[in-house]
């Protein structure tokens, strides 16, 4: 039994694991589906939707005709019902001790055709082409006015955020830094100054030592349940080569990735029976928007189950309650054949 507190090498941030709480602390959830009838991506053009910003067919970038025809297998499209809309945020003024911006920026869906088919049930190939997506979306929204951070995102199910059951994910930019990311980024960068090394590096090096926690591993990333994980079965997938931006992300890396991606969420998804999930990709600032220089950063993907309940400890300390022991965790998934 593991009774612990534990605090992040990065942000600082404190969890306390309590394995001999009552398993009931994590909530299975009832399986989300949506037929194909009514569902808005199903057929995008009818839906009143702009003209895709990338198309992909079959692992290769296509055009509009494509798209029009529909030949295509991934496409990005700009959100109906943006959280910020297209243009420039700065701050623009400060309203008693406040300051506010305006919420501009880019807010775009990467969808992918089939209306039955998710992640959890994707060939490698699938994936790498929706991570292709991602980082050349990534690497043209840089070149616009994309204000300071950009994060791609996906939700499945309704205790993930996720509303729509055919597969997607979303790359929002913002004009603001988010609190987490200006935490990780400072919490990396003043390891680096006191130790001379950079923390991600010293963590996966642990990592690989001790064991316990990696999931599954090749020649270009590693995959573990984390020390200290906040939530239970959290999962997160890291290069093994040191490099703060996702955006630099070679084709020759993606299918590393993809195939660990892959691995990951059909573990997950047989282990714990369906889960609604997140995972999201953690990286510094866009090269041509960051003020400084963020070489002691390691960009990362987390992949986050939602099972269990956040609750006053969480909300009133800000101190996390895991109720599964991450080497449990990792132990469980390898064992999960896929």
């Amino acid at each position: 039994m593991l009774n612990e507190f534990r605090q992040d090498l990065v942000s600082g941030d404190w969890v306390l694991f309590a394995t001999g709480r009552a398993r009931s602390h994590i909530k299975k959830k009832e399986k989300f589906y949506q037929p194909k009838e009514g569902c808005p991506f199903e057929n995008l053009q009818a839906s009143g939707n702009e003209e895709p910003v990338i198309v992909f067919n079959n692992g290769k970038r296509a055009d509009s005709e494509n798209f029009n025809n529909g030949q295509w297998t991934t496409v990005v499209i700009p959100n109906k019902s943006p959280a910020v809309s297209p243009g420039e945020g700065q701050y623009l003024a400060e309203e008693g001790p406040y300051k506010k911006a305006a919420a501009m920026g880019f807010h775009e869906l990467v969808i992918t055709k089939d209306h039955d088919r998710t992640f959890c049930c994707f060939a490698p190939d699938e994936t790498a082409e929706v991570l292709t997506v991602y980082r050349d979306r990534y690497r043209e929204i840089t070149q616009e006015d994309s204000g300071e951070y950009i994060l791609i995102f996906h939700n499945k199910g309704p205790s993930a955020g996720g509303t729509i059951y055919h597969n997607h994910s979303q790359i929002l930019s913002t004009p603001i830094m988010p609190p987490d990311i200006l935490r990780s980024i400072a919490g990396a960068k003043s390891y680096y100054r006191k130790h001379k090394k950079k923390v991600h590096e010293v963590m996966l090096e642990w990592e690989m030592e001790d064991k316990k926690r990696i999931i599954y591993e090749n020649d270009d990333f590693l995959c573990f349940c984390p020390f200290v994980s906040k939530t239970p079965y959290e999962v997160r997938i890291f290069p093994r080569r040191s490099s703060p931006h996702f955006e630099a992300v070679s084709d020759t890396q993606i299918p590393s990735l993809a195939l660990a991606l892959n691995i990951v969420l059909k573990k997950m998804d047989k282990a714990l029976d369906e889960p609604d999930f997140n995972f999201y990709i953690h990286t510094a600032p866009p090269r041509k928007n960051s003020h400084s220089n963020n070489d002691f950063y390691h960009w990362h993907m987390e992949v986050v189950p939602r099972l269990s309940i956040v609750g006053g400890l969480e909300l009133g300390a800000d101190v996390y309650v895991n109720v599964i022991d991450p080497d449990e965790a990792a132990d469980l998934f390898r064992k999960t054949n896929v």
